[in-house]
C-alpha cells in the first residue's frame, strides 16, 4: 500500500501479535477513546500507527478492480452502518475511502474464496487492499468494529491490519424442521454472520418434524408434510440472493433416507412398510425404502426440483441415525442385500448413498453428509461433516476426504461460549457425545437402543499429518430446534456464533477466554445496534412472565443460564415438545452483565483496583432484586420455581462483598463467612456439573426453575484470594 498516499506517519512499524496489538490500542483508548476497539474475529496481524481518523465528514468509497455487485451493495452498507454506529449524520465534506481487489475471485462465493484483506486507517482516509471481492466484505467488517468515540467525538484509531482466515468453511447450520423459522429472523442470523466473518449457513430443511420448501412437482409435501410452515421456491431464492450479497453461502439439507417421517406421511408408497402412529419409534425408525426404485424415481424428481434453487456446488443429504430397525422384516431390503452381496444395515445405506450421489451429481452438486456415511468408502469428492465425535478428522482424511468438524461446536447443546472456545479444530480425540459407559447404559433402554452408535464415543486415534490438515476446511455450529423456536434463535445463536467465528477465523493461539467475553461484549452490542434482536425478544418473553415488573425479572434472568444438554426440558422433551415460555428459555448461555462481572473480576484480580466499584455495586444489585423477584413471582408458579435461585444469587453477593472487603483492606476473609461461602459455592458447583454431561443429567439433581448461576465461578475467585491473605 502506498503510505505516503495516505498520510501515515513514521510509528510503530513492527507488526505486533493480535493480543499485543489490543494492549497497545488500550493504552491509545485509555488516553483518548472512552471505549478500547473490540476486534473479533481476532485478525492475524495487527499494528498500531498513530493518529486518529476523525468522522467529521462522509466517507466516500472509490472501488477498483472488483466485480461491482457483491463489493457495490457492501460498500453501500457499510456507510449505512457508519452512521447508525456513529450515532448521527456525518458532516460535510469527504474522507477518502479506497477499496481495491487485486483480481476478480469468480469463485467468491466458494470453497477456497479469496477472502485475505489488507486495511489501513490514518488521519486522511482508509485504504482497503483485498485477494478478492470476498476479502472486502472481511475488511469492512473489521472497520465497523474499529467505529468509536473519544473525548472530541465519533472517531476510528489509526491502525494496519493483515488478516485472512484459518478455514474456508465458516458455518451455522439452523434446523428449520422442528420449529419453523421466518424469512426475517433468518435474514437477521445472515446480517450478523456477514459482520461475524462467517460465510456458510446451512439450512436444514426436512426431518421427521417438517419439510420445510414448496414442492410443485410433490404437493404433498406442502400440504401434508409441512403442516403448513414453509418456505416458497420465491422466499428460498430471495435468501439465496441476500446471503449470497453479504458473503454468506446458504447450503441446503434434505436429510436422507432416516429422519424422513414428514416425508412418509405426505407419500407412505416410499416406506418398506406402513407407518403405525401408535409405535412409539415410528419417527425415528422411518427411513425411505432403499430397495425400491419408486424411491430413485422420486429422488430424482424432487432433487431435480430442488437443486437449481440453491445454486451453491454443496448440497447435504443428511445421512444420520438410521435406525437398526428401520427396514428390519422387509422382504425387499433383504433380496436387495442378497441381490448385491450387502450383509449389514451401514452396507445398505452405502448402496442407497451411492445411489443418491448420481442423482446429485447430474445436477452438478457436490455431496455433503453427516459422518456415518463415512463408516464406509466413499469417493473422494464427498464431503463428511464430523458430528458424532472428533474421530473422523482423521478416519475420513485418512481415507482422502474433506471433513467439517460439528463435534463439539453443538449451538443447541447450551455450552457457554468458552466451552466451544476452548476446542482444538485439529484435534481428532477433542470431543466425544457420550462416554463408553454411559453409551452401555443407553443400550440398555430398547426405545433408545437402536438409535445410538459406537461412533458417539472417541477411541484413540493418531493425531493428523500435515496431509490430513489440510483436508480439514472449517467447522460449523449446529442449532437444532427442538428447545429452539422463532422468537429464541437470535439469543441462542448469538453471542456464541462470535466465539465460534473466531474460532474457524483465528489462530489456534487465542485461548483467553477472558480475553475472548471482554471483546464479545462491545462486538455483540454493535451487532444489536445493527438489528440483533437477542435482547428485544429476551425481553418480550420476561415481559410475558411479568408485564408489572419486567426489569426485576431481566436482572435476574441476565445472571443466569440454562441447564446444558437437555435438561432444561428433559421431562418436556420426552414427551414432545416443550412450551418454550420460562425463564430458563428466556436466560442466555452468557449474558452481558454476567459476563462484564467477569471480565471485571479479572482485571480487579490483575490489579484494576477501579473495578471494585463496579463490582460492588453489581453484587449489590443482587441482593436489593431477591425481595422484589420474590414479590413479583409470588402466585405466578413459573417464576416462584426461580425464587430460590434469586435467594442463592443474594447470598452469593453477600459473600462476594465480604471478599471483596478483605482484599481491599489486605485482611483474610473472616473464618465464619468463609465456611459458609464454601457450602453456597459447593452447591452452585454441584448445579451447574449436574448438566455436565448425559451421564450427570440421569443421575443428579437439577438446579431451581433449570437455571445455573453464572457468575458464581467469579465470585469463587474472589472468595479464593481473599482467603489466602496473609
Amino acid at each position: 500500500m502506498n503510505d505516503t498516499k495516505l498520510g501515515l506517519r513514521p510509528s510503530t512499524r513492527a507488526a505486533l501479535t493480535a493480543a499485543a496489538a489490543l494492549c497497545a490500542l488500550a493504552v491509545a483508548a485509555s488516553a483518548k477513546a472512552d471505549v478500547r476497539p473490540a476486534l473479533m474475529p481476532m485478525p492475524r496481524e495487527v499494528e498500531q500507527v498513530e493518529g486518529t481518523l476523525r468522522l467529521d465528514a462522509r466517507l466516500e468509497a472509490n472501488i477498483q478492480g472488483c466485480a461491482q455487485g457483491m463489493v457495490s451493495s457492501a460498500t453501500t452498507r457499510f456507510l449505512r452502518d457508519v452512521v447508525t454506529l456513529a450515532g448521527s449524520p456525518l458532516g460535510s465534506g469527504t474522507v477518502p475511502l479506497a477499496i481495491r481487489c487485486l483480481s476478480h475471485d469468480s469463485n467468491a462465493l466458494g470453497i477456497g474464496a479469496r477472502e485475505g484483506y489488507r486495511l489501513s486507517v490514518a488521519a486522511s482516509g482508509i485504504s482497503i487492499e483485498a485477494d478478492g471481492e470476498a476479502g472486502v466484505l472481511r475488511a469492512l467488517a473489521t472497520l465497523r468494529q474499529l467505529v468509536g468515540r473519544d473525548a472530541r467525538g465519533r472517531m476510528i484509531p489509526a491502525v494496519r491490519i493483515s488478516d485472512a482466515p484459518r478455514f474456508a468453511w465458516r458455518g451455522v447450520m439452523i434446523d428449520t424442521a422442528r420449529h419453523f423459522v421466518s424469512v426475517a429472523t433468518i435474514k437477521r442470523q445472515i446480517d450478523a454472520m456477514e459482520l461475524a466473518k462467517l460465510n456458510v449457513l446451512h439450512l436444514h430443511l426436512s426431518d421427521n418434524e417438517g419439510f420445510r420448501v414448496e414442492s410443485r412437482v410433490f404437493p404433498k409435501l406442502t400440504t401434508i408434510a409441512s403442516h403448513g410452515e414453509y418456505y416458497t421456491q420465491n422466499e428460498i431464492r430471495e435468501l439465496v440472493r441476500y446471503a449470497s450479497d453479504r458473503g454468506v453461502r446458504i447450503v441446503p439439507e434434505f436429510d436422507l433416507p432416516g429422519h424422513s417421517h414428514a416425508l412418509l406421511t405426505a407419500y407412505p408408497e416410499l416406506a418398506v412398510a406402513p407407518i403405525d402412529p401408535k409405535d412409539p419409534l415410528a419417527k425415528p425408525k422411518s427411513a425411505l425404502n432403499p430397495a425400491s426404485e419408486r424411491t430413485y424415481r422420486f429422488l430424482e424428481k424432487l432433487i431435480g426440483e430442488m437443486a437449481p434453487l440453491f445454486p451453491d456446488r454443496q448440497f447435504h443429504v443428511g445421512g444420520d441415525e438410521v435406525s437398526d430397525v428401520a427396514w428390519a422384516g422387509s422382504a425387499e431390503v433383504e433380496a436387495m442385500k442378497a441381490r448385491y452381496g450387502l450383509k449389514t444395515k451401514i452396507e445398505v445405506e452405502a448402496r442407497f448413498h451411492e445411489r443418491l450421489r448420481k442423482i446429485l451429481a447430474a445436477q452438478g452438486k457436490t455431496t455433503v453428509g453427516w459422518d456415518e456415511m463415512a463408516d464406509t468408502p466413499l469417493p473422494r469428492d464427498v464431503i463428511v461433516q464430523a458430528w458424532r465425535s472428533s474421530n473422523p478428522l482423521s478416519t475420513a482424511t485418512a481415507k482422502g476426504n474433506r471433513v467439517i468438524v460439528s463435534a463439539g461446536f453443538y449451538i443447541n447443546d447450551l455450552r457457554t461460549a468458552e466451552y466451544y472456545y476452548g476446542h482444538d479444530m485439529l484435534d481428532p480425540m477433542a470431543y466425544s457425545t457420550m462416554s463408553a459407559e454411559i453409551l452401555a447404559n443407553v443400550r440398555k433402554n430398547p426405545v433408545t437402543a437402536a438409535q445410538v452408535s459406537d461412533g458417539l464415543v472417541a477411541r484413540p486415534v493418531p493425531p493428523l499429518t500435515p496431509e490430513q490438515e489440510k483436508l480439514v476446511i472449517g467447522g460449523e455450529g449446529p442449532l437444532w430446534a427442538e428447545g429452539v423456536n422463532d422468537e429464541l434463535l437470535d439469543g441462542r445463536l448469538w453471542p456464541r456464533g462470535l466465539a465460534l467465528a473466531e474460532r474457524f477465523w483465528s489462530s489456534a493461539a487465542l485461548t483467553d477466554t477472558t480475553d475472548m467475553y471482554a471483546r464479545m461484549l462491545p462486538v455483540m452490542e454493535q451487532l444489536r445496534s445493527l438489528g440483533l434482536a437477542d435482547d428485544s425478544r429476551r425481553r418480550a418473553m420476561v415481559s410475558r412472565l411479568a408485564p408489572d415488573a419486567p426489569e426485576v425479572v431481566l436482572r435476574l434472568v441476565d445472571l443466569v443460564a440454562p441447564t446444558r444438554l437437555g435438561a432444561n426440558h428433559v421431562e418436556a422433551m420426552m414427551g414432545g415438545t416443550p412450551d418454550l415460555v420460562e425463564l430458563t428459555d428466556a436466560a442466555s448461555t452468557d449474558g452481558s452483565p454476567a459476563r462484564r462481572f467477569r471480565v471485571d473480576v479479572a482485571a480487579f484480580l490483575a490489579g484494576d483496583k477501579s473495578r471494585g466499584m463496579l463490582l460492588r455495586t453489581a453484587m449489590r444489585g443482587w441482593i436489593d432484586n431477591r425481595p422484589a423477584f420474590e414479590k413479583v413471582a409470588a402466585g405466578r408458579p413459573l417464576l416462584e420455581k426461580a425464587i430460590p435461585t434469586a435467594r442463592d444469587l443474594a447470598d452469593l453477593a453477600q459473600l462476594g462483598l465480604a471478599a471483596l472487603d478483605a482484599i481491599e483492606l489486605g485482611k483474610p476473609l473472616a473464618v465464619r463467612p468463609s465456611n459458609d461461602g464454601q457450602e453456597l459455592l459447593r452447591k452452585l458447583r454441584d448445579y451447574e456439573a449436574a448438566s455436565a454431561d448425559f451421564g450427570a443429567i440421569a443421575r443428579l439433581k437439577q438446579p431451581p426453575a433449570a437455571l445455573i448461576i453464572l457468575p458464581a465461578p467469579d465470585v469463587a475467585r474472589l472468595v479464593e484470594v481473599a482467603r489466602k491473605l496473609r
